[in-house]
Formats: structure tokens, C-alpha cells, sequence
């Protein structure tokens, strides 16, 4: 996990979610494990990616509803 860059975590978390909008956070965290070839989803892992995702949102990048996550518009 410490090789990855947040930066780099990031922009995996945004394809995803430009590539499938409305996804879940949920689903979201296990696509972008899968993208890095990590098997499970351990603690560290899932916490370095939410904090990833919410610093998405924190930023604007992504919005996050009822729906699921979507880009923002612009982003």
C-alpha cells in the first residue's frame, strides 16, 4: 500500500467512478483494490482508500448521494 502514491490511488478512484457512475462506495473500494492486484481489502488498504475517496469529495472531484458516487461536473 505505502509504494502506491495517494495521487496515483486517486486517479484510479476517479476512472472508476467516470467509468461507472452511481457506483457504491463499497464497490468502488473493491474495484480499485483489483486494479492494484491487491487480494483483500484489509484494514490499512480500505482506510487509505477512504481516506482517498473522501478527500475526493472534500475537493470536489466527486460527489457523493443516495446514488451512489459521481464525478463532478467539470471534473
Amino acid at each position: 500500500m505505502a509504494e502506491v502514491p495517494a495521487a496515483e490511488r486517486q486517479l484510479v478512484l476517479r476512472n472508476v467512478v467516470g467509468e461507472g457512475p452511481g457506483v457504491h462506495r463499497e464497490d468502488l473500494l473493491r474495484e480499485a483494490a483489483r486494479f492494484f492486484g491487491w487480494a483483500r481489502l484489509g484494514a490499512d488498504i480500505r482506510d487509505a482508500l477512504t481516506g482517498d475517496i473522501d478527500a475526493l469529495i472534500s475537493s470536489g472531484d466527486l460527489i457523493e448521494s443516495d446514488g451512489g458516487l459521481m464525478p463532478a461536473e467539470g471534473a
